[in-house]
């Protein structure tokens, strides 16, 4: 997916290899950036974010059992994530903020591995660079850098894959080939979809691909092999490691397959395409900074939009469902309680609309503008492409339809975009400007993230100080997955994790809650604040009781 013209409809010349000094020094800028940002983030709360207990448990249970297990509850089996996490709490001691800098490293790896790709692409090291920084700043890709959730990692070593894929076309290398297999079996060993990633390298065995006569040899077997390796680990994994619960639950997905209308489908691909693309938005945007590229753009933008209107659904960049939302970033959703939009957010959604179009109407334009200008996807733009597509086909097959599924697709966006302005200067001081931006809302809204689950596991330690026992508390999803499934000892006697922890396996309401607001029926007992929200929708978290009548309806 991507471009290689300047604006006289010219290729830009390829360049012949990406230096190591260049890739040094992108390397340190990137680890530059990381630094800065973790130091801005301050990520010092040891709680848990979203689903990352669930994998969090697996390293404590390794570190304290020597034994692998993956908790029944996850959908599949991170081994690699898992082994990574394990040395930095070996080397560092065990805590969400350790497995937090393990999985930063990963990202900071990731980013390294676009700007190489780029670089192989024939991109100026500028361009790269701008890229890197793109996917760093992604504010859920920077977001989740910052937890111990599988997207980042499964995208750092899908990335380097990626590269490897990439820099075995460009210089006949069998053996990059092979390296890049090797990521691609790590990938897998993070969540199942790195599947995609061998089936993707084989669009480029056919002879129109334009793959060099070694690797075109060569690609079939390593892939086929690949395959194979991969097609035993789906049927040892579950026999050595148990089976896991969300595992069936997708491929009982599978039967709806057909019961849905096709115009379901087209919307959410609509949908897809709006959410994937916005927060590529500042090198989407600074693509539409000439005349005929604007009008392109604007042209996309509006088909897209009558798309949207035909089907009668109005495509929204930030749903408040979804992890970045215009509420926060991967924090209030996960307790009880509903949420007001704010007004910052009511004024703020039709602009978010308009931009979110202008965002995928500009990464439709460079689609068509590939395809008119070039006969065929060749050789790196093959594999490219054969990915979007199958990771397209995985979101629609499994239903997952939810932003942080969504990431997979951002370094193929991000590379189109990259690669479109290559050429262009002026493009790239503005995509630079907007990144400040992106920036911005990154650091704050992980900042709050952390700052939020740190409140709530402060309010849920001094209930249970007060004498009040950990199942009689409703901390949300992470905190009660983490207190009551991840360590069932503070259960009540007799419970089962996998049917009785509340908010996670269970309707049960406990008679305490940490809220977002005063629910019915409950009296308050404290408010705190978190420290750390600025443009979030809330401030405040509510700690309530609820009446005993309201308890035994």
């Amino acid at each position: 997916m991507g471009v290689t013209f300047k604006e006289d409809g010219r290729s830009t010349p390829p360049l012949a290899r990406s230096g190591s000094r260049d890739g040094s020094w992108a390397l340190v800028i990137i680890l530059a950036i990381y630094g800065a940002s973790w130091a801005l983030v301050a990520p010092r709360a040891n709680v848990p974010v979203i689903d990352d207990w669930v994998y969090a448990w697996s390293v404590e249970h390794l570190l304290q059992t020597r034994q692998l297990r993956v908790l029944e509850i996850s959908a599949f089996y991170p081994i690699t994530q898992i082994l990574w996490g394990a040395l930095f709490a070996r080397a560092l001691g065990f805590s969400f903020v350790v497995l937090r800098a393990s999985t930063v490293v990963l990202s900071a790896l990731g980013c390294w591995s676009l700007y190489l790709t780029l670089r192989e692409l024939g991109c100026r090291v500028r361009t790269g660079l701008i890229g890197a920084v793109a996917l760093a700043f992604h504010p859920l890709y920077f977001a989740l850098s910052f937890s111990f959730m599988t997207e980042v990692p499964f995208i750092a070593c899908s990335t380097m894959a990626l590269y490897w894929y990439v820099r075995a076309i460009r210089r006949d290398s069998v053996w990059a080939l092979w390296a890049g297999c090797g990521c691609a079996i790590a990938a897998y060993l993070i969540r199942p979809i790195g599947i995609v990633l061998p089936l993707a390298v084989l669009a480029a065995a056919s002879r129109r691909s334009g793959a060099p006569p070694a690797v075109r040899r060569a690609v079939v077997p390593v892939a086929a092999a690949t395959l194979v390796l991969i097609g035993g680990l789906q049927i040892v994994l579950p026999r050595v490691l148990a089976p896991l619960d969300w595992a069936a639950i997708r491929v009982s997905y599978l039967r709806w397959w057909f019961m849905v209308p096709i115009t379901s489908y087209v919307r959410w691909t609509v949908e897809v395409a709006v959410i994937a693309a916005f927060p590529v938005a500042p090198l989407l945007l600074a693509y539409a900074t000439r005349w005929r590229r604007a009008a392109s753009t604007v042209i996309g933008a509006l088909a897209i939009a009558s798309v949207s209107w035909l089907l009668g659904y109005a495509v929204r960049p930030l749903p408040n469902w979804q992890t970045w939302s215009l509420q926060d970033i991967a924090a209030r959703a996960m307790i009880a309680g509903a949420l007001v939009p704010s007004p910052w957010s009511v004024r703020m959604m039709p602009i978010v609309m308009i931009l979110g179009l202008l965002a995928v109407g500009a990464l439709a334009a460079i689609a068509a503008r590939h395809v008119v200008r070039r006969s065929g996807w060749r050789g790196g733009d093959a594999i490219l492409l054969a990915l979007a597509a199958l990771h397209i086909a995985c979101i629609h097959a499994l239903w997952l339809y939810n932003d942080r599924y969504y990431l997979v697709l951002a370094p193929l966006v991000i590379i189109a975009a990259a690669r479109a302005v290559d050429s262009d200067d002026r493009a790239q001081r503005y995509a630079a400007a907007l990144l400040v931006v992106w920036a911005a809302v990154g650091i704050t809204g992980t900042r709050d993230m952390l700052a939020f689950n740190g409140t709530a596991a402060r309010a849920a330690e001094d209930l249970e100080r007060t004498g009040v026992p950990p199942w009689d508390v409703d901390a949300g999803y992470a905190l009660n997955g983490w207190r009551l499934y991840a360590h069932p000892e503070h259960l009540p006697p007799g419970a089962n994790r996998r049917y009785d922890v509340p908010f996670v396996t269970s309707d049960r309401q406990p008679p305490y809650v940490i809220s977002n607001s005063l629910l019915p029926g409950s009296d308050l007992l404290r408010i705190l604040t978190v420290p750390q929200s600025s443009w979030q929708a809330t401030s405040q978290i509510y700690v309530v009781r609820r009446h005993v009548l309201q308890l035994v309806r």
